[in-house]
């Protein structure tokens, strides 16, 4: 990626790296401050509910809890960056330990929701852009509206407690069911439950992580869905609209040719880079229906921590996601740039 011509640059790449430390770096700051501030007692959380007074006294100077809180700081940043974000109060697991164990939980959720909405948005976009101003692209554009401003805790709810309580098609919960997984023998392997039963042969269990899956993906696939049609179906208007197209058309050239080989390559290429963007903003998302699914991921990892006052698991949950967000709007960038010639990073 040297300046020769190339798409982006190596004094790109250095500006946002240090961009990207320089937001991680605030947010843990900010975050450390607000733990400290926030009114609880996790010397208690960490000696036991029941524990003398000589326990929890004990506990506090482990924690530097009694020290000021300037000092506190230098304590975790040191232990920071030398990879030790400390030890949650709640599992006793070391913090990042604990965060990239449910990493592939949240993972396989979104890039199944993600699937759900390429695999669906792209067409209905361009069916939609076919027949602008119809009923049918009416009711396309508006079932996109209604899905991107649908809260997604109220839409994971009615999902549950429409197909997983009241018509009982589907699960309400929980990525596996544990019984059936002892029976059959299963055991993970890479953290993703579909690939690894997949790996295993077990069928049994890949179709129950697949019909638990289902509901959780579906909710967290509505927000990148309506923005893939409305999309797709915008920029697709305007490459129809477009002289060579019209040229082309007059010439007795099919719909679905002018489609497939001169109105994809230009739609592809923004959809990419917006979806990408949108996927750090889906992971977020998908927290909120992690805790309702009672999925095991990072959402529902923070979620129980930030409940119990769990200080070092809140923390490293923040601090990852900022992290993890800064990369991928990084990655985007620079697949962006290199699948269109266009953009000069």
């Amino acid at each position: 990626m040297a300046d020769y011509g190339m798409p982006v640059t190596y004094s790109y790449i250095t500006k946002r790296l240090f961009s990207l430390i320089f937001v991680v770096f605030g947010v843990l700051i900010i975050t450390f401050i607000l733990t400290r501030v926030i009114p609880a007692r996790p010397e208690v959380l960490w000696a036991g509910p029941h524990a003398p007074l000589e326990a929890i006294e004990r506990a506090r100077r482990e924690l530097h809890l009694d020290e000021p809180i300037h000092v506190q700081l230098m304590y975790y940043l040191e232990n920071f960056f030398k990879g030790n974000w400390g030890v949650s109060w709640r599992t006793r697991q070391q913090v990042l330990q604990d965060i990239l164990s449910a990493l592939p939980a949240t993972l396989e959720l979104v890039i199944v929701g993600f699937t759900i909405a390429i695999v669906l948005g792209i067409p209905l976009g361009f069916y939609s852009a076919l027949r602008t101003g119809s009923v049918k692209d009416d009711i396309i554009r508006t079932v996109a509206i209604v899905g991107a401003s649908m809260p997604v805790f109220w839409t994971a709810l009615i999902l549950q407690l429409i197909f997983g309580i009241w018509l009982k098609i589907l699960p309400a919960g929980k990525r596996i069911d544990t019984a059936l997984a002892l029976a059959t023998g299963f055991r993970p392997i890479t953290g993703f439950y579909l690939l690894d039963s997949l790996l295993q042969g077990n069928m049994i269990v890949f179709v129950d992580v697949l019909k638990r899956i289902t509901l959780p993906a579906i909710t967290v696939s509505l927000y990148p869905l309506s923005l893939t049609i409305r999309m797709v179906r915008s920029i697709a208007i305007e490459v129809l609209n477009e002289n060579f197209v019209r040229f082309l058309e007059a010439n007795g050239i099919s719909k679905s040719k002018l489609i497939y080989k001169h109105v994809l390559k230009n739609v592809i290429s923004p959809v990419i880079a917006s979806l990408g963007l949108s996927f750090g903003y889906t992971i977020i998302g998908a927290f909120m229906v992690e805790l309702v699914f009672v999925w095991p991921g990072i959402g529902y990892y923070a979620g129980m921590a930030l409940l119990s006052y769990d200080y070092p698991a809140v923390l490293g949950s923040i601090v990852f996601i900022a992290l993890f967000y800064s990369v991928i709007n990084l990655v985007v960038d620079v697949v962006h740039a290199w699948i269109d010639p266009r953009v000069k990073l």
